[in-house]
């Protein structure tokens, strides 16, 4: 099955969980063409004016200012977007895809993408609310929210679960909390450094401003936790270290403005994407919020394991418009070890034992002062809690905020590796 997934931020399409296409909803239009993409927003600091990011948002007729061959609105520059995807992987025209589409997404805008769609040779079997998707394999309650992200909003969609149903609710969107308003203040932040450190401002060249985008970008995606910026000009480096926690603080006025939208503290199901955005999650956690982050392939999976409910067996007239789905948590059978908390903190040869707050550096093979998290084991569970500004993965993903885990977890902080197993007492017969 095909999966397009149209959140801006990276227009992907996915055939039966692989990759086939992740790129940016990005188009760099001049006079002869439009190139979009990577190949788009490598230029997008070179010459502003052509660049354009908004088309995937807006998926309407307004006018592309300055246009080119072929493109006079944005709902053009999805149609040759659409096109660029199908000519990338060389997929056949009429190919059957199901898209995933943002919940704040309109049902006039749903209606243009379907003949957008069409024209650019693919055949739209169902549009799945993405937000729904995301959430509905995972253990989610009625008082749950989605927060996502696109380039130009943050996205809160209330869950209705009932019944054995995961369905959307309300859409709030937040424009300031988009990832390009974001990446604009982390990108001035980065500029500021430099002027402190040797009076030269990046923003002030088109070159060294791209620079300086290109690799806060590419350092966001990576989930850092210090970012090292180089530019280059007239021949001559310049490099300045910026730590995640800079870009947090930046930020926090539009997080502010995020968590106003959510209002009261409930549990929060945030997509991979917000969970690389620096210090959000530890901010929502810190409004009181419950965290639940979502895997990447969330969505993915979502549309595999009810794909009899997304993509009906017969024929029928048009696209279905799947805005609920069967809540399912997608689990296999824990075995005895990891149905039971975790007891005990493994680094190398040596278990040591939990209590309530057990400091990693606590553990006897750790060298002094070193690694940054301490393990909470509470009525509650048992959670990992990165140091401030400390760079933690649990499962080889980044994290900066409490994260519950469970036996077989692994946590990484620098150089060392550590595993959550669950020791059991057996009586003797």
């Amino acid at each position: 099955m095909l999966l397009l997934d149209i959140n801006d931020t990276a227009i992907t399409l996915l055939q039966d969980g692989e990759e086939l296409y992740s790129e940016p909803g990005v188009a760099f239009v001049d006079r002869r063409s439009a190139v979009f993409g990577h190949e788009a927003l490598a230029q997008a600091r070179l010459h502003p004016r052509q660049s354009h990011n908004e088309f995937w948002q807006r998926l309407n007729a307004d006018p592309v200012t300055p246009g080119g061959r072929g493109i006079g609105n944005q709902a053009d520059l999805v149609f040759l977007h659409l096109q660029a995807v199908r000519k990338t992987i060389r997929l056949p025209k009429r190919a059957p895809v199901v898209v995933a589409a943002p919940a704040a997404t309109t049902p006039q805008q749903l209606a243009v993408l379907l003949g957008i769609a069409a024209e650019a040779g693919f055949e739209v079997q169902a549009i799945v609310d993405a937000s729904v998707a995301a959430a509905c394999l995972h253990p989610v309650t009625g008082a749950c929210r989605v927060v996502d992200v696109t380039l130009h909003r943050g996205i809160v969609t209330h869950l209705e679960v009932a019944a054995g149903q995961v369905q959307r609710g309300a859409v709030d969107e937040v424009p300031a909390a988009g990832l390009a308003a974001l990446t604009e203040g982390w990108v001035d932040a980065v500029a500021d450094r430099f002027v402190e450190s040797s009076r030269f401002d990046p923003l002030r060249i088109a070159a060294t401003e791209q620079q300086v985008f290109d690799q806060v970008s590419a350092g966001i995606k990576a989930a850092h936790a210090e970012f090292s910026i180089h530019v280059r000009h007239d021949d001559v480096s310049r490099q300045v270290n910026v730590a995640r926690r800079a870009f947090a603080e930046k930020s926090e006025q539009r997080y502010a403005l995020l968590a106003r939208s959510i209002g009261a503290p409930t549990t929060l199901a945030i997509t991979e994407r917000v969970r690389l955005l620096p210090g959000l999650a530890t901010f929502l956690q810190a409004e009181g919020h419950a965290i639940l982050p979502l895997p990447g392939n969330a969505v993915a999976a979502a549309v595999a394991a009810h794909a009899e409910h997304i993509v009906p067996t017969q024929a029928t007239s048009g696209a279905r418009l799947v805005a609920a789905l069967p809540l399912h948590e997608a689990v296999d059978e824990p075995d005895e070890t990891t149905s039971a908390l975790p007891t005990h903190l493994l680094c190398g040869a040596i278990a040591l034992p939990l209590g309530a707050h057990t400091n990693a550096h606590e553990h006897p093979s750790c060298p002094g002062g070193a690694p940054m998290f301490h393990i909470r084991r509470d009525e509650r569970g048992v959670a990992v809690v990165p140091a401030e500004h400390a760079s933690v993965r649990l499962n080889d993903a980044s994290i900066d905020f409490e994260h519950a885990v469970a036996g077989g977890d692994t946590v990484a902080c620098g150089s060392m590796t550590f595993q959550l197993i669950t020791v059991l007492a057996h009586s003797v017969p």
